[in-house]
Order: C-alpha cells, then structure tokens, then sequence
C-alpha cells in the first residue's frame, strides 16, 4: 500500500511539474520549445508509473486516481503559480471530481500491494 501511494504521488507530482512547464513555455515564443521538451519529459517519463499502478490496482481504479488527481493538483498548481482566477462553479467542479475520486477508491480490495 504504502509503495503504491508512493508511486501515485510521485506520478502527480510529474504531472504537474509537466503543466507548469507547458504554461510556462507558453508565455513566450522564446520559451515554448524549452517549455515542450522539459513539459514532455516530466509527462512522458511519469507513464512508466502508470504502468506501474496498472499492475498494483485495477486498472479502471489506477486510471482515474492518477488522471483524476493529476488534473485536480494541475489546476491548483496552474491558479497558484500563474494567478489564474477559479470561480465558486469551478471550485464545486474540483470539490465533486474529489467526491467521486474518494467514491472510486473506495472499493474493497483496492490496495493490493
């Protein structure tokens, strides 16, 4: 268990490093390469991780805890660093994919190692 959630925050975690690197190569033509290289190297390199949870949980489980939670963390990350404004609708919007993420892990026989 706790080598799988090991893998699944270190997995987040790359892919939030991977959307700020986007954003940031974003601001300017100078940057967007960088910001594509380094962005695809954190992204590309965390599906080995993915691959890893495949074969801890089940699939359909390792699937929507990673992106779920990479994509809830992505937008915190992203309105944090870059100031990007969340309206009230889209906070209820990160509260109810939270919701059915803890509804999705929820099944018995979830950790299997």
């Amino acid at each position: 268990m706790l080598r799988t959630s090991c893998y699944l925050a270190i997995f987040w975690a790359m892919q939030v490093v991977a959307q700020l690197l986007f954003k940031w190569g974003s601001l300017t033509q100078t940057r967007w390469l960088a910001g594509f290289i380094l962005g695809n190297l954190f992204g590309f390199s965390s599906i080995w991780l993915l691959m890893l949870l495949y074969k801890m949980m089940p699939v359909n489980v390792a699937l929507g805890l990673a992106t779920a939670g990479s994509f809830l963390l992505g937008q915190v990350a992203l309105a944090i660093v870059f100031h990007a404004t969340l309206l009230p609708l889209q906070w209820i919007g990160i509260g109810t994919i939270v919701f059915g993420v803890i509804l999705l892990a929820s099944g018995d026989g979830l950790w299997t190692s």
